[in-house]
């Protein structure tokens, strides 16, 4: 445990701290502070938090959200650390690092799981009993924040989003208070953490409803640049006839030369990949080419995060936009954003993913996420080289492009100072009600405008 003296700092005595907790409290002037505070995107490195605790148990949790209210301290959490924001690494906010609460208890298709786990950890846990939650892709990224969000990946089309297979969850709230959140205790709070973000208080475990892990085909096909608009148009029409069991996003990347590429992952039950992706080719165009696997499910997943558990720290900038209608006009506009930004020389890229399936099997009003009755998520994104200055001002003009049909934004894709309707819409009067009676004074850090 860190020496108490000398830790008294604008009042706060954080040397109390760290007689409450069994983990560790880092500050501004500890040697092991630069680490400690580190997030997923470079881009961050010069935040600085005004302390960083890291939880070694739930107790930890609740020992060092009462010390903030004590102490009227600004809190933000931290799991996987990949906020587009930086939120879980922000300047003057105290960081409850939560990645050493680990593990996954399975039992009778429910499982319990501690908020420090990634979502390659959390497959593999659950892989050993042959079961799965629909989640995300990309293996570094906390499965609580994910969630709370409500989590968009391969299996949505068939079980919905993550949200949507949560059963109940157990949360510190910024008072200090400890409390379960499930259809029949605090139904207010379950309904705002499924899809409501990370404003309401500190998750300590998740549990889920799980579903079956089975073997898959995966198909990726690549496209002529030019053809984009054809290959979109044409994936929507696929979706229209293909099993909820079936799934594909279609990627469109900026070459920095003025050209495009397009290509497109079909994910979909093994032995059923050849006929699904015929399909897709029916309904698009002839690819330039086709990668054809049969893999279990482990390796299926491991192929999607493109073949390692971990990535290395990067610089990233991101934005997305939700469309209620992909018709011509938006596709062209979603196609002359990503151009405009290849011929200044950037190598981004837009991602679309389909909101259909098992994602409307939940009512709008149902849960904080309200993209139940909307085509797609575009996502827009750019990693380093490209500088963060150039790459948000590509997004603002995409926005700006795709405004006359955008609903809206994913809270998981969050952006620097929107208002929080962008990505509550018409859940967001009860979801700020709810907020503002766990977190009066506004306790919880985040960078949306109310």
């Amino acid at each position: 445990m860190p020496q108490t003296s000398g830790r008294i700092a604008a009042g706060v005595d954080w040397g109390k701290l760290d007689k409450l907790v069994r983990g560790r409290v880092f500050l501004e002037n500890d040697t092991d502070y630069p680490t400690a505070k580190q997030i997923f995107n470079t881009r961050f490195d010069d935040a600085k938090p005004t302390a960083v605790v890291r939880a070694d148990t739930v107790d930890d949790v609740a020992a060092a959200v009462t010390f903030a209210a004590e102490n009227d301290l600004v809190l933000s959490a931290r799991a996987g650390g990949h906020s587009y924001v930086g939120a879980s690494s922000a300047t003057g906010a105290m960081i409850i690092d939560l990645r050493q609460l680990s593990g996954v208890k399975y039992r009778d298709g429910e499982a319990v799981v501690a908020p420090g786990m990634t979502l390659n950890a959390v497959y593999r846990e659950l892989d050993r009993d042959g079961q799965t939650i629909p989640t995300g892709m990309c293996p570094m990224v906390g499965i609580s924040g994910l969630t709370l969000g409500g989590g968009l990946g391969f299996e949505s089309r068939r079980y919905g989003l993550t949200c949507d297979r949560l059963a109940a969850a157990t949360m510190v709230l910024p008072d200090g208070t400890v409390t379960e959140a499930s259809p029949t205790t605090r139904p207010d709070l379950f309904w705002a953490i499924r899809g409501g973000g990370p404003h309401l208080g500190i998750v300590t475990s998740l549990t889920y409803r799980t579903c079956p892990a089975t073997p898959k085909d995966v198909v990726q096909l690549a496209f002529p640049g030019e053809l984009a608009g054809q290959v979109i148009a044409g994936w929507l029409t696929w979706l229209g006839t293909a099993e909820p069991s079936e799934w594909a996003c279609v990627s469109i990347d900026a070459d920095g030369r003025g050209g495009l590429k397009c290509w497109m992952q079909l994910v979909c039950p093994a032995k059923e990949g050849i006929q699904a992706a015929v399909a897709l080719m029916g309904a698009t165009t002839k690819p330039l080419n086709v990668d054809y696997r049969s893999l279990n499910h482990m390796d299926t997943v491991m192929y999607l995060a493109g073949g390692s558990a971990t990535q290395p720290r990067a610089t990233f900038t991101c934005g997305s936009d939700v469309v209620t209608e992909l018709s011509e006009d938006a596709i062209a506009a979603v196609i002359e954003a990503i151009t405009e930004h290849s011929r200044a020389g950037g190598t981004g890229w837009v991602q679309i993913n389909t909101l259909d399936g098992a994602v409307r099997d939940t009512l709008p009003e149902d849960s904080a996420f309200p993209w139940r009755e909307h085509a797609a998520l575009v996502e827009w994104g750019n990693y380093q080289p490209i500088p963060h200055e150039q790459a948000a001002a590509w997004i603002a003009d995409a926005h700006r492009l795709i405004a006359p049909f955008s609903a809206g934004a994913y809270v998981n894709y969050l952006e620097l100072g929107d208002p929080m309707e962008r990505y509550y819409a018409h859940n967001y009067p009860r979801l700020d009600d709810v907020r503002r009676k766990v977190d009066p004074r506004n306790r919880i850090h985040t960078v949306l405008v109310s």
